[in-house]
C-alpha cells in the first residue's frame, strides 16, 4: 500500500488529539488499584511474550508498567496501548519483515480479566500476532471503550457482532496487513454489519482486507453513521458502490476504496456515483486499482479535495478537465490512466500541488517546455514508465530556470532519457531520492553531487555511466540506499567512498566489471546495512572481512566476485536471518556446515565454485528456499545432496544427469512439478537413496529406475504417479549404504510405522525402505517384491491396487513395518506373515480382505484393531469376529485368482483333511474314558451329545 502523507499527518493530528483527551503519563505518583493489577497479571500471564516486552509489568504500581496509563486523578487503568512500534521499519518486503520481527510479537490468549477494567477505554494490540484466534466475545463488554486497534494482529475467524455493544467507540481499526502471504495479517470474515449501525459516535473506521459477504448491508450499515471522518475499505473486494438517494455520512473527510473489483463486472456500472457529490468535506479520496471509466461531473465538485488517488483506472484525459477545479488539490496520482502530455496543461490551475504522479501512462517524446511551470511547483515527480525520450528537461538539469526549487523526489526510470548526468543536478538543494534507473543516462557522476547534502535515495543502474565514481559520494550523510549496479564505472572504490555513509542500507554495486573493492583488512564501516550486491565487481581475492560486522544483512549476492578465499566460519553469524546468499562463481574452497543454522534462507547458489570440487555433500534441507533448483548444482562433483523441505518449483534440472556419482539425492516435500524423469534411472545408477516424495510428479514409473540396482532407499510417495509397480523393483540389490563418514548432519525423514520418523547420520545407512503410497497406481502387487529380502519398511498404502497379497511375503525376512491400508486388495491375509519375527507395525486397513486373521509370533501383539478395520469379510480373534466351521467368515467371496487362489485351495484342503482323523481320535479317547470309569452321570452327558450331533 502507497500511504499517503499528508493523510497520515490528516490522522495523526485526529489521534494526536484523542490521546491527549483521555491519557495520562505513566511517570506521575499516581497508583493503580489492586483489582486492575490483578486483572493486568491475569491478562499478561494468557499471553506469548518471546521478547520480554512486558518485563515491567512487575510490582504494585501498575500505573508505571510500559504500555498501561492510569488516569492521575483516580488511579484506574484507562487505556493499554501495546502495539508493536517497528513493524513498518521496510515496507518494501512486508513478509521478510514479518520474518525478523516475529519473534517480537505477542501473541497467545486473550484472558476475559480485561473486563475488570472498568474505566478502560483505549485498546491497541495492533502489529502483533495471535494465530489466526477470533475475537474474543468478551470484547463486547468493554462498554467504555472509545478506541479499539486490532489491525495487523493476525486475528481471524468471523468478528462477533456483540462488538455492536461498544456503542462509545470513536476509533474501530480491524484492518488487515498489506501484502502479506503469511504472518500477521487478519484473516477475518464478515457475514453481517448491521452491528456497525450502532456506532452513532464512530468517526475513524478501518475494515480494509477483510472478506465482506454482504456488501448491500456494509453500505446501509454505513449509512447510518453521521459522526463518521474517516472510512477505509482498501482491498474488500467490493464489485460495486451502492446507489443512495440520501447520503447520511457527509461529515466524512477521508474515503479509501483502494484495490477492489468497482466497476471490473459487465454488469455493474463504472461510473462514480452522483451521491459523492454530497462528501463536500472530503480531503482524501482514494479510487485507486479499480475500473471507472467515467469521472462525470462528480470529482469537480469535491473543492475541498487535497489527496486524491485515482491510479489503474483508465480514467483517460477527458479526466483531468475535471481536475481542473481542485484547487487545493495537493497530491495527485495518475498512475496507469491513459494520460497524454497534451493534456497536461489542464493541470495549471492547481497551484496548490506537489505531489505528481504519472507512472505508466502514454508519455511520448520530449517533455513539452510549457509544462514547466506546473513542474516547478512540485516537490514529488514519478515520470517513470513511459517512452519520454531526448535529453533531460530544463528544469532538472537547471533548477535556477524554476522560481521555487522544491524538488525532493524525483523518478524517471524506465525511460528513454538520453543525456550526461547533468552537474546541474547538484543545484537541487531539497533533493532526497533520485532514481534513474533503466535509462539512457551517460557520462559520469559530477563529484558536486556531495551537495545534495539531504539526499537518502540514489538509484541509477541499468544505464551507460562510466568512469571513476566520486569519493565525495561518501560524503552523503543522509544516504540510505546506493544502487549503481549495471553501469560502466571504473576504478576503485574505497573507504572514503563510504567515510560518512552511517545510515546506509542498501549497497549495490553490481555488474560493473571493472570496477575494484580495495579497502584494507581491518576496516569496518560505520553503517549496517540490510542489502549488498556486488556481483561482476572485483571484490577478492580474501573474502571480506568486514561483512561480519554487518548484523542485519538479509540479502547477500557476491557471484563472479574474484575470490579466491576459504569460506569463514563467521558466515554463520550473518546468515542466521538471511534469505538470500549467492556467493557462486568463485573460488571458493572448504565446508558450508557454517549455512546449517540459518533460518529463513530462500535462495542460496554456491555453484561454479572451482575449487569446490572436492564438495561431496550439499545438505540445505528444511530451509525456505524458493524458486527452481539452479542448474549450475549439475556441474558439481557431488555424492549427497538433500534439498528436502523447502518451496523449490519447477523441474529436475537436466544437468543433474551429469551427477554420475551422486548417491542420495532427496528432493522430497518441494512443490516439483513435472514427468517422472527416465534420466535418473539411466544415468544416475549410483544412486542409493532417492526421495521425491511429496512433490507433484506425474505419469508413470519408468521401467528405466530398475537400473539402479543399488536402490536401497526409495520413497515416491504423495505424488500423482499411475500405472503399475514395475514388477522388476524386485531386482533392486540394494547392499550397504557407502561413505559412513560423510553422513554427518544429513537427515531423512519417512513416515513409516503409522508416524513421521526422522532418521539422522549414521542411523541413514541402516534402512532399507520402498515407499510409493498417496499415488494413483493399479493393478496387482508384483510377487517379485518378495525378492527384496533386506527390505525394513513397506508401503503401498492409499493407491487403488487391487489382487491379493504375494503368499511369500513372508520370506521379506527383517521387514519392520508393513501398511497395505486404503486399496482395493482381497483374498486372504498369507499365514506366512505369521513368520516375521520383526514386524512391530501392520496396517491393512480399508481394503477387501476375507477369511481368518493369522496368528502367531508378532503378528499376536498387533493387536490393533484399526489395522483391519474396512474389511467387513475378515474374522478371527484379534478382531473378536469368529469364523465359521470350515474357517472362514460367513459372507460369501468371489474365488481369488492366481498364485493366491492356489494357497487358499491348499489350505482348504489340509483343513478339511485334518477333521477327519481328528474327529476320530477324539471320539476313542471319549469311549475310553467311559470305559474307565464307568460313570453313568459322564454317560448321559454323551448320550446328550450324541443326540444333538
Amino acid at each position: 500500500m502507497n500511504y499517503h502523507p499528508f493523510l497520515i499527518l490528516l490522522l495523526l493530528v485526529f489521534v494526536t488529539n484523542l490521546d491527549v483527551g483521555f491519557t495520562k503519563t505513566h511517570h506521575s505518583n499516581t497508583t493503580c488499584s489492586e483489582n486492575d493489577q490483578k486483572a493486568l497479571i491475569e491478562f499478561k500471564n494468557g499471553l506469548i511474550d518471546n521478547s520480554n516486552r512486558l518485563s515491567s509489568w512487575t510490582g504494585q504500581n501498575c500505573c508505571k508498567w510500559d504500555g498501561v496509563f492510569c488516569d492521575e486523578k483516580t488511579g484506574n487503568v484507562v487505556k493499554i496501548d501495546l502495539h508493536y512500534k517497528n513493524y513498518l521499519l521496510d515496507g518494501e518486503y512486508p513478509q521478510r519483515v514479518f520474518d525478523n520481527h516475529a519473534k517480537n510479537f505477542l501473541g497467545g490468549e486473550l484472558s476475559p480479566s480485561l473486563v475488570k477494567l472498568k474505566h478502560l477505554s483505549y485498546l491497541d494490540l495492533s502489529y502483533n500476532y495471535f494465530s489466526s484466534i477470533q475475537i474474543p466475545p468478551f470484547f463486547g463488554l468493554l462498554m467504555n471503550l472509545r478506541f479499539l486497534n486490532l489491525s495487523c494482529a493476525g486475528f481471524g475467524g468471523y468478528i462477533p457482532k456483540n462488538l455492536g455493544n461498544l456503542s462509545r467507540l470513536e476509533h474501530l481499526y480491524l484492518g488487515g496487513c498489506y501484502g502479506y502471504v503469511i504472518g500477521p495479517g487478519n484473516d477475518f470474515r464478515v457475514d453481517s454489519l448491521s452491528w456497525i449501525s450502532k456506532f452513532s459516535s464512530l468517526k475513524f473506521f478501518d475494515l480494509s482486507q477483510l472478506v465482506i459477504e454482504d456488501t448491500k448491508d456494509l453500505w446501509n450499515s454505513i449509512n447510518m453513521l453521521p459522526s463518521l471522518l474517516s472510512l477505509n475499505l482498501e482491498g474488500c473486494y467490493l464489485n460495486i458502490l451502492p446507489s443512495f438517494t440520501q447520503v447520511n455520512f457527509t461529515s466524512l473527510s477521508s474515503l479509501n476504496i483502494h484495490h477492489n473489483a468497482i466497476g471490473m463486472s459487465f454488469e455493474n456500472s463504472s461510473i462514480i456515483p452522483p451521491w459523492f457529490s454530497n462528501l463536500t468535506r472530503l480531503m482524501n479520496l482514494d479510487l485507486g486499482q479499480n475500473n471507472f471509466d467515467d469521472p462525470t461531473n462528480v470529482l469537480e465538485k469535491l473543492s475541498s479535495l487535497r489527496v486524491l488517488d485515482v491510479s489503474n483506472n483508465g480514467f483517460g484525459d477527458s479526466l483531468l478537465s475535471s481536475l481542473s477545479k481542485l484547487n487545493n488539490l495537493v497530491y495527485l496520482d495518475l498512475l496507469g490512466n491513459d494520460i497524454h502530455f497534451s493534456s497536461l496543461h489542464l493541470l495549471g490551475n492547481l497551484t496548490s500541488l506537489s505531489v505528481l504522479k504519472l507512472r505508466y501512462n502514454v508519455l511520448k517524446g520530449l517533455i513539452p517546455e510549457g509544462l514547466t511551470s506546473i513542474f516547478c511547483r512540485l516537490s514529488v515527480l514519478d515520470l517513470s514508465d513511459n517512452e519520454i525520450s531526448g535529453l533531460l528537461p530544463t528544469f532538472i538539469r537547471d533548477p535556477s530556470s524554476c522560481l521555487e526549487n522544491r524538488l525532493k523526489e524525483l523518478y524517471m526510470g524506465n525511460t528513454k532519457f538520453s543525456d550526461f548526468f547533468p552537474e546541474g543536478m547538484s543545484m537541487h538543494k531539497n533533493l532526497e531520492v533520485i532514481d534513474s534507473t533503466n535509462s539512457l543516462l551517460y557520462g559520469e557522476i559530477p563529484s558536486s553531487i556531495s551537495k545534495l547534502s539531504n539526499l537518502r535515495f540514489l538509484r541509477i543502474s541499468n544505464n551507460k555511466l562510466n568512469g571513476s565514481i566520486p569519493s565525495s559520494i561518501g560524503q552523503l550523510s543522509n544516504l540510505e540506499e546506493l544502487d549503481i549496479s549495471e553501469n560502466l564505472f571504473t576504478g576503485i572504490v574505497s573507504e572514503l567512498h563510504f567515510a560518512k555513509l552511517s545510515k546506509l542500507m542498501k549497497l549495490h554495486l553490481s555488474k560493473n566489471k571493472n570496477l575494484v573493492l580495495n579497502v584494507s583488512s581491518n576496516w569496518y564501516p560505520t553503517f549496517q546495512v540490510k542489502e549488498i550486491g556486488m556481483t561482476s565487481v572485483n571484490v577478492g581475492p580474501n573474502f571480506p572481512q568486514w561483512l561480519q560486522k554487518q548484523s542485519i544483512l538479509d540479502t547477500l549476492i557476491m557471484s563472479d566476485a574474484n575470490i579466491t578465499d576459504m569460506i569463514p566460519n563467521w558466515l554463520s553469524n550473518i546468515t542466521l536471518f538471511m534469505t538470500t546468499l549467492d556467493l557462486s562463481v568463485n573460488k571458493l574452497v572448504g565446508g558450508i556446515s557454517v549455512l546449517c543454522d540459518a533460518q529463513f534462507l530462500k535462495l542460496i547458489d554456491l555453484s561454479k565454485n572451482l575449487n569446490l570440487e572436492e564438495l561431496r555433500s550439499l545438505n540445505l534441507a528444511d530451509n525456505s528456499l524458493e524458486g527452481e533448483i539452479p542448474s549450475s548444482l549439475g556441474d558439481l562433483t557431488i555424492r549427497f545432496l538433500h534439498l528436502q523441505k523447502n518451496n523449490l518449483q519447477g523441474k529436475i534440472p537436466l544437468s543433474f544427469q551429469n551427477l554420475t556419482w551422486l548417491e542420495r539425492l532427496d528432493l522430497g516435500e518441494n512443490k516439483l512439478k513435472d514427468v517422472f524423469p527416465t534420466w535418473i534411472g539411466e544415468k544416475l545408477q549410483s544412486l542409493e537413496l532417492l526421495r521425491l516424495n511429496s512433490n507433484q510428479f506425474y505419469g508413470v514409473i519408468p521401467l528405466e529406475l530398475c537400473q539402479i540396482s543399488s536402490l536401497c532407499w526409495l520413497n515416491l510417495a504423495g505424488n500423482n504417479l499411475y500405472g503399475t509397480i514395475p514388477s522388476c523393483f524386485g531386482n533392486f540389490s540394494c547392499g550397504t549404504f557407502r561413505g559412513p563418514g560423510e553422513v554427518f548432519g544429513q537427515r531423512v525423514e519417512s513416515f513409516m510405522k503409522g508416524i513421521p520418523l526422522e532418521y539422522v547420520g549414521e542411523q541413514i545407512l541402516l534402512l532399507r525402505i520402498l515407499d510409493l503410497s498417496e499415488n494413483k497406481l493399479v493393478g496387482g502387487i508384483p510377487k517379485e517384491l518378495t525378492k527384496l529380502v533386506y527390505l525394513q519398511y513397506l508401503n503401498l498404502s492409499r493407491n487403488s491396487l487391487n489382487g491379493s497379497i504375494p503368499k511369500k511375503i513372508g520370506d521379506l525376512k527383517q521387514l519392520e513395518s508393513l501398511d497395505l491400508s486404503h486399496n482395493k486388495l482381497s483374498g486372504s491375509i498369507p499365514q506366512s506373515l505369521a513368520s516375521l519375527n520383526y514386524l512391530s507395525y501392520m496396517n491393512l486397513s480399508y481394503n477387501n480382505f476375507s477369511g481368518p486373521i493369522p496368528t502367531g509370533n508378532q503378528l499376536q501383539s498387533l493387536d490393533d484393531q484399526s489395522f483391519y478395520v474396512g474389511n467387513p469379510r475378515l474374522c478371527g480373534i484379534l478382531i473378536k469376529k469368529s469364523c465359521n466351521g470350515n474357517g472362514t467368515s460367513h459372507v460369501n467371496e468371489q474365488t481369488p485368482q492366481g498364485d493366491d487362489h492356489d494357497q487358499d485351495v491348499d489350505e482348504h484342503k489340509w483343513f478339511y483333511a485334518g477333521i477327519a482323523p481328528g474327529f476320530c481320535v477324539g471320539f476313542l479317547g471319549v469311549l475310553f474314558i467311559l470305559y474307565k470309569t464307568r460313570n453313568r452321570g459322564v454317560v448321559h452327558v454323551f448320550q446328550c451329545m450324541a443326540r444333538r450331533l
